[in-house]
Formats: C-alpha cells, sequence, structure tokens
C-alpha cells in the first residue's frame, strides 16, 4: 500500500526516506509535485496502485466523485440481479432447433386396399356361390325330406361341391379383408398360409397329370363310371349336369354308349321290372341323342333299346358313338390358350394374394419396430 498523506521532501538523508518515500522511488520514479491538498487526497497521479484522474475526464477522478463513486442499492441490486426469465434462459444453454421431419407409415396404402378391396370381391363371390347352392336345394325340395336329403351321398350331389367352393372363397376373403383393414399379422399369416397351400397342391397336380396321364386316365374314367353313371337318376342336379356334357360334347358314356349298362335304369337285365316293361333297359339316355339335320329337333327317344344285340347300325347312327372322356381331351386341344389362359389368371390371382399378404405383414412388423423405438 502506498502512503495516503503527502509525501515528504525529496532529501535521501531524512531519517523517514526509507519509510515514507521508498515505495515512491523504488523504481526510479521521479520525486512527486507539489499539488493542492483536495487534489493530493485523491492519491497520487502516476503511481501504481492508485486511481487519479484520467484525460478527458475534466480532472476528475471515478472514485474521488461521492456521487459516482458507489451507486444506490436499490439500482446496484436491480442491475445486478436480471429477470428470473433471464436468468432460466442463462441457465439453460440455447439447443439449435431440430427441422421438422415429416412423419411416414411404413404400410403400403397400395397394397393394403387392394388387398382388401380384392377380397371383398371374392368374399361376395363366396357369399354368392353359398346362396345359390341354398336356393338350388330348395327348389328341388332338399330340406322338404330331410331324411331322403341327409341319407344321399354326398359325392353325388354336384350343389354341395359348389357349396364347398364358395365356402372355401369365403373363408379365405374373410380372414384377407379384415387382415388387411385391420392390419392383424394373425389372419394376415393365416390368409398367405392357405394360399401358399392351394398354390402348392395346383402345381403339385399339374405335375402329376403331366408325368402320370395314362394312370390317371384311367382312374378318372373309374371315378366317372362309378360315381356319375351309377347315380345318374339319384341326384336331379347330377343329371341335368350329365346331360348338359353329354349333348354339349356331343359324346355319350365315360368310354363310350356302352357304359350305361353300369346303370340300373338302362341294363339289359332290367328289361322287366315287375308286371312293367321297362323301355330304357338296353338303351341310353336322351342326351346321347343326335339332333335331326332335316328339322332340327332331338327325339328323346331314340335311345330306347338301341344296345340291344339285335340292333343294327343304322339303328344306332342315331346316338353319339364317342365316349365323353375323349371328347373332354379334344375340347381342351381345341381350346388350349383359352384354358392356359383362364389358369394362369388364377394362378396369377393367387400368387399377388400370397405376395401381398406376405409384403403386408412385413410392413406392419416394421411399423410396430418403429413404435418400439
Amino acid at each position: 500500500m502506498y502512503p495516503q498523506g503527502p509525501p515528504p521532501p525529496y532529501n535521501p538523508n531524512h531519517p523517514e526516506y526509507s519509510q515514507h518515500m521508498q515505495p515512491y522511488h523504488q523504481h526510479d520514479y521521479p520525486p512527486p509535485a507539489t499539488q493542492p491538498p483536495a487534489q493530493q487526497q485523491l492519491g497520487p497521479v502516476g503511481y501504481p496502485g492508485q486511481l487519479g484522474p484520467k484525460p478527458g475526464h475534466g480532472g476528475r477522478s471515478r472514485t474521488g466523485d461521492p456521487s459516482r463513486a458507489q451507486p444506490n442499492k436499490g439500482q446496484g441490486q436491480r442491475r445486478s440481479q436480471p429477470p428470473p426469465k433471464q436468468q432460466q434462459r442463462q441457465a439453460q444453454p440455447k439447443q439449435r432447433a431440430r427441422p421438422a421431419v415429416k412423419d411416414y407409415s411404413e404400410i403400403s396404402l397400395f397394397i393394403k386396399y387392394f388387398l382388401f378391396f380384392a377380397n371383398f370381391f371374392f368374399w361376395l363371390a363366396g357369399c354368392g356361390c353359398i346362396a345359390v347352392g341354398i336356393w338350388a336345394w330348395n327348389d328341388r325340395g332338399a330340406f322338404g325330406d330331410l331324411d331322403v336329403f341327409l341319407s344321399s351321398s354326398p359325392l353325388v350331389d354336384p350343389v354341395l361341391w359348389f357349396m364347398v367352393v364358395g365356402g372355401i372363397i369365403f373363408v379365405l376373403a374373410t380372414f384377407g379383408c379384415i387382415g388387411a383393414l385391420r392390419e392383424n399379422i394373425v389372419l394376415l399369416k393365416i390368409y398367405s398360409g392357405l394360399l401358399g397351400l392351394i398354390l402348392l397342391l395346383e402345381i403339385g397336380g399339374g405335375v402329376a397329370i403331366y408325368f402320370y396321364r395314362a394312370e390317371i386316365e384311367e382312374r378318372i374314367a373309374g371315378f366317372l363310371t362309378d360315381v356319375a353313371v351309377k347315380n345318374y337318376r339319384s341326384n336331379e342336379d347330377l343329371q341335368d349336369i350329365i346331360d348338359a356334357l353329354q349333348s354339349g360334347l356331343s359324346c355319350c358314356g365315360v368310354k363310350d354308349y356302352n357304359d350305361w349298362n353300369m346303370n340300373i335304369y338302362f341294363n339289359c337285365s332290367e328289361a322287366i321290372v315287375g308286371q312293367n316293361t321297362n323301355p330304357e333297359a338296353c338303351g341310353v339316355p336322351f342326351s346321347c341323342c343326335m339332333e335331326d339335320p332335316a328339322s332340327g329337333v332331338v327325339n328323346t327317344q331314340c335311345g330306347y333299346n338301341v344296345r340291344k344285340p339285335d340292333r343294327t347300325v343304322s339303328e344306332r347312327s342315331h346316338i353319339y358313338s364317342s365316349g365323353c372322356l375323349n371328347a373332354f381331351k379334344g375340347w381342351l386341344q381345341t381350346n388350349l390358350v383359352v384354358v392356359a389362359i383362364a389358369a394362369g389368371v388364377i394362378v396369377l390371382v393367387e400368387v399377388f394374394g400370397f405376395c401381398f399378404s406376405t409384403s403386408l405383414v412385413s410392413d406392419i412388423k416394421r411399423q410396430k419396430a418403429r413404435w418400439r423405438h
């Protein structure tokens, strides 16, 4: 600390020189000039550690002005203490705002709603098949005589098979519709699994038919003879289908017209039933009769007794002699392009359904993974 009073005279021999003047002259400073008492109270000018008047301030020192030496306590507190909001802003450093990223979904809306509407169409088709089958049963009077209806073999009822196909389509389409609309992974997996199983069965069946054509043809011929020919009169719907096939394909029987001897009504041993004569014995159904080229009318009784051994070739010329199995093979060869296109469309629909369902399952899993993280 420098001395507060005025310095003594510049005399190194003075007895108080070492006590009072040494701080002034220890760095070889020149002796201080004589100043007025009012200004000397502010401290010497130019010495280290003391504040003094600076140029440009009117010769006054900042510490010497009592009005500026200590500010008002209230003002100082207001200036020293920032507002609460400012304190919070200073306490929390500013973070750069992240750019807003538009949220998006991993689920493809095209796949979702395409799968939904396609399956909804097939759902309606399945409902239509079931409704047509119920109408056909009611029209036949099956619900009026349930004992006869339930005792009949299901293999000879084409309406039942038609309804089974409609039921399969209905169940598949239900899984596909609800699974796609509700984004349900379990239903979509069941849907894709059933479609994949159907595809495998179709591909396996096609390969088997190609490599084992002769054996499969023999089995189909035996099955049609046992089911279709023997039960011709057992079911009205089956009878209508057989008549439509024989008339449309211009054929009679499975292999030839002699196959109708397997039916009890056209068997030659059933010429006399009780006391009545059976006109259809050793005959064929009316659908085996050819159309008269002159009149364009089919004689529905041309098949009576036509298979008797005493009948001539000219009498048998009014019925179709070829079997329906060979006729169907010829029709397939003639319309091979149409059949191939139809089969390809069916397979493509199943493939697209399988691929879209598996893709939608993957999208749903990715979306759920985003929600978890």
